[in-house]
């Protein structure tokens, strides 16, 4: 231990050296200690320390070495404020400070340079010393080393800023919440598109707009998931609108996840927000264009069959061919209609089978006095598809009607089909019909009879088997529905 002198305001030295003497007498654990540990008296020289404090320094104290002179030169720096602030040069001792206005100081962190080159940071904690009678007689600094957790933060830190630079980056709104759904951030495209930035950590984001389904119904705030996520359930696509401060609204899609630590506890959520308004803008403008075109292509098909009346009227062609001809204009209608309710996307073929055979049944659509019998799984197929199909089951129902078993009252037609796996998919089709007059293979091919053959084979890529069984004509299709089906 080094003398101190005597002053005016101080004890006396013998006092006051005493009394500090006696109090480190009792210390002899702390080189048991894995932390560093030293002890300055009232004029600011190191008069303890353990080994641990030399392990960590790099060097012990000179004797009678201040504690000033001792950081200084190793250059030291502090970085104040508990766990990290300003970075600030050492300008006095940390054991000196404290004397000078007697109040602990905690988690102050130091970073000093060993005599080797090498830095390391120290977390200190500070307390003065008093003697019997409650006199400051001098300072103790305990300190450990924090350079690697330090390391590890800055690396993390690191890695925090490249991902929210990240998130900054992407063009489209993403938000996290903390496990109750509190914003703990968000993105400048979220900020953009939300039309105000809300304050972090204070509202829930379900809590912070007013939000509606895509109907345009008020969304219940129980009913708002973005938030929170779905927990362990999968989370879906979430379709909503938000209302800006300025009352727009804003169609969206999200995606909110549950983010979980490494034991599985939620700790919150991240959701992604991906604006929709030009995507909804464009259905509108398409619909309207759809349905100006199938008013357009309507009003051609009734044009169309107009026009050819009153040709063939005034041509004086029989009746048959007529109707024949009004009969294949209606079968695309009825195709075009099932085509426009799906915006030309798909058809159903068990309806697009029940409207083009509708005119040949007899009774309602509930009577068990029907002529045709309809059965078949759902299948949605492509436009061009529909259209041929329609044509074609057209053609081999006025054929039915005209000679075989819907010509007469006791006729029945079957029409079943099934999708045959394997491979590749595929639609069968069987067209059967009994209890009309005896079957006569015909001795040239009409136009329905081409159509169903060809235009199943040619434009479907599909096979057809026409047998002519005096008991009654079968027709079985068979076309890929690969390219045939809607997708």
């Amino acid at each position: 231990m080094t003398s101190i002198e005597q002053s005016d305001q101080t004890p006396p030295f013998s006092a006051i050296s005493g009394a500090l003497q006696q109090a480190l007498r009792s210390w002899d654990f702390l080189e048991w200690l894995p932390i560093g540990v030293y002890v300055c008296d009232l004029a600011g020289a190191i008069v303890l320390h353990n080994k641990r404090a030399v392990e960590l320094w790099g060097r012990a104290p000179l004797p009678g070495e201040s504690e000033t002179a001792f950081w200084l030169s190793s250059h030291s720096a502090v970085i104040s404020g508990p766990m990290g602030g300003q970075t600030l040069p050492v300008t006095n001792g940390p054991v000196s400070d404290l004397l000078t206005d007697g109040r602990p100081v905690r988690d102050r962190e130091y970073v000093i340079q060993r005599p080797n080159g090498t830095r390391a940071t120290f977390l200190a904690n500070l307390d003065p010393l008093f003697d019997d009678k409650g006199r400051v007689i001098g300072g103790v600094n305990c300190f450990q080393d924090i350079t690697r957790r330090k390391r590890v933060e800055t690396i993390r830190r690191e890695r925090e800023r490249q991902f929210r630079d990240l998130l900054e980056a992407l063009p489209v709104s993403v938000y996290t919440t903390d496990p109750e759904g509190r914003l703990t951030f968000y993105n400048k495209a979220a900020a953009t598109m939300w039309g105000q930035g809300p304050d972090l950590n204070d509202k829930g984001w379900c809590e912070s707009w007013a939000l509606f389904l895509p109907d345009g119904a008020p969304m219940r705030q129980a009913n708002c998931l973005m938030g929170t996520g779905f927990g362990d359930e999968p989370a879906p696509e979430i379709e909503a609108q938000l209302e800006r401060p300025d009352g727009t609204r804003v169609p969206f899609i999200a995606y909110p996840t549950l983010l979980r630590d490494k034991a599985g506890t939620p700790i919150g959520a991240v959701n992604m927000m991906v604006d929709i308004s030009e995507r909804k803008q464009a259905e509108v403008e398409q619909k309207t264009l759809m349905d100006e075109l199938n008013h357009r292509v309507k009003n051609t098909l009734a044009t169309v069959q107009s026009v050819a009346s009153q040709t063939f009227r005034k041509a004086q062609v029989p009746f048959e061919i007529r109707d024949l001809f009004e009969r294949r204009i209606f079968a695309l209608s009825k195709a075009h209609n099932q085509l426009s309710s799906t915006r030309w996307t798909s058809a159903d073929l068990r309806s697009l089978a029940a409207e083009i055979l509708e005119p040949y049944q007899d009774g309602d659509g509930d009577s068990p006095t029907l002529r045709i019998a309809i059965d078949g799984p759902s299948v949605d197929l492509a436009p061009h598809a529909a259209l041929t199909i329609a044509m074609a089951l057209n053609e081999l129902a006025t054929n039915a009607a005209k000679y075989g078993a819907l010509s007469v009252p006791s006729g029945q037609v079957t029409l079943e089909w099934k999708i045959e796996q394997g491979g590749d998919p595929r639609l069968v089709m069987d067209w059967r019909e009994a209890g009309g007059p005896p079957v006569v293979r015909p001795q040239a091919s009409g136009f329905g009879t081409r159509f169903v053959e060809r235009g199943m084979a040619q434009q479907l890529k599909g096979s057809v088997e026409l047998d002519f069984n005096p008991a009654g004509l079968r027709c079985r299709v068979t076309i890929p529905l690969a390219g045939n089906g809607a997708t």
